[in-house]
């Protein structure tokens, strides 16, 4: 029996799994009044950001350093989204997006410019704004700069009025307005174009005016309010989720110690609408460039006002600790892990992306390496990690050649379909760690009917096969 990598990228047949929009672009963008805009950094949120802007009718400049635009023209971004691909060949045809090196030339005739550089946590837990002082500082060695500046970026509280002074002080007349972000990584396309609410954060009239014009053709609730307060929604959001997923995965040790369920648990939690089902899923917890970062920032944030905040404390900690006790669960049923052979399913931190940055996968590739555990992976799209102590494999058959355990890492839809019995016939042990809790109790089922298979969710008791059953006290 062989399958080759191809049949796990195909993209659509991933959005159909996930139940997402497989034609976004069916979605209304009325386009009113045409905007030239020029968008510095060309991340996931930048180039999402141009690409649908540009979309929306306005004149979009984005740019970057030389190498991330020679990659852009040459089809080779570094960002993999479903969608993004032939809707960034769309509007660079048409000629709303073009791409360029140059802050100072590409912003002399903008009516706005939207920074959205990445801004990483330094060793001390504040947020690192070094890249927007960057872009900042050529404006006002040029003495250019266009009216409205929007911060894209996620930023601490009160970055925008410092930003704005430094403009003032250097002779320039510019507002600047905070505009955060809302996307989800493998939807953001549908996120940017049919968001839950647009923020925006702003001073006077005209910024908010000019705002709503470059939103215009998206309908959505737009709330208005200070720059302060838009930061702060950028931070408690993100914050508000994790503590979702972390009190799912503290429920779900709960849940193990009592035999209950996880799943019908949250389920019934998530009935309540105050409280609503997203982010109540228990599994090896949160990862990604948002929620750690934002996380964290927001626990500084607090202590450089002497406010504690010890729910996000705890949030911290419920998700540092999902990594140690899957391995723990592993090792208990292994004994001696040493020289044990682990394959892993995902790598990105979550289905839909190549992302890895912060993955929970990294956390588990460390504590193999230190428990002597041999680590061979299998991801749709991500193909290298650059580390040693994993070998990444092009097929989900081949990470589990001769594995002593298999361990679902990423809800990735298609390893639901795997032939799971196949699977486990080329392991040395049938073991299956499912740390998303994503296969369906059909597929269960069949692994279970394996002989000394041994099935271990999250949140719930673990099923073996009869032969197992049989051999216990």
């Amino acid at each position: 029996m062989l399958y080759s990598i191809d049949c796990w990228m195909t993209t659509n047949k991933l959005l159909m799994r996930e139940g997402l929009d497989t034609n976004w672009d069916s979605i209304p963008l009325k386009g009113g009044t045409s905007m030239r805009l020029t968008l510095v950094g060309t991340g996931y949120v930048g180039l999402v950001a141009a690409v649908c802007f540009a979309k929306l009718g306005h004149d979009v400049i984005a740019v970057d350093r030389e190498p991330v635009i020679r990659g852009l023209l040459e089809n080779k971004s570094k960002v993999w989204e479903p969608h993004l691909e032939p809707e960034l060949a769309d509007v660079m045809a048409k000629g709303r997006l073009r791409f360029e090196t140059s802050i100072v030339k590409s912003a002399a005739d903008a009516d706005s410019l939207m920074i959205a550089v990445g801004t990483p946590t330094r060793p001390d837990g504040q947020t690192e704004l070094g890249h927007i002082h960057e872009v900042l500082a050529q404006l006002m060695q040029s003495g250019t700069c266009p009216p409205l500046v929007i911060i894209k970026s996620t930023v601490p509280v009160g970055t925008c009025d410092e930003l704005e002074a430094s403009l003032l002080a250097a002779g320039l007349h510019t507002e600047v307005a905070f505009n955060p972000e809302f996307l989800r990584q493998g939807s953001a396309l549908h996120d940017f174009t049919a968001p839950d609410r647009i923020v925006l954060g702003c001073k006077t009239s005209q910024a908010e005016t000019m705002l709503r014009e470059l939103y215009e053709g998206i309908e959505a609730p737009i709330h208005v309010c200070d720059r302060r307060s838009a930061e702060l929604i950028k931070y408690a959001s993100n914050a508000f989720l994790a503590m979702k997923i972390s009190f799912a995965n503290m429920m779900s040790d709960v849940c193990e110690g009592y035999g209950a369920d996880i799943r019908h648990v949250m389920n019934g939690v998530g009935a309540d609408r105050r409280i609503g089902p997203e982010f109540l899923s228990a599994g090896v917890g949160y990862g990604g460039s948002c929620f750690s970062k934002d996380l964290q920032a927001l626990l500084t944030t607090g202590k450089l006002i002497g406010s504690k905040l010890p729910l996000l404390e705890a949030t911290a900690k419920v998700n540092d600790q999902r990594i140690p006790r899957m391995i723990a669960k592993l090792i208990s049923l292994w004994g001696n892990p040493l020289g044990k052979r682990l394959c892993v399913l995902g790598i990105a931190f979550k289905p839909n992306t190549n992302d890895v940055r912060d993955a929970p996968f990294l956390t588990l590739l460390a504590q193999c390496e230190r428990h002597g555990i041999e680590v061979q992976a299998f991801d749709p799209v991500v193909a290298h990690v650059g580390a040693k102590a994993v070998k990444v494999m092009d097929s989900p058959y081949t990470a589990a050649a001769k594995a002593d355990a298999v361990l679902i890492m990423t809800e990735w839809p298609q390893f639901a379909e795997l032939d799971w019995p196949y699977l486990l016939h080329l392991m040395r042990q049938p073991l299956v760690l499912d740390g998303r809790n994503l296969l369906p109790d059909s597929m269960i089922s069949q692994i279970v009917a394996v002989d000394d298979a041994v099935y271990v969710p999250v949140g719930r008791p673990m099923e073996c096969s009869t032969s197992v059953r049989e051999e216990r006290p």
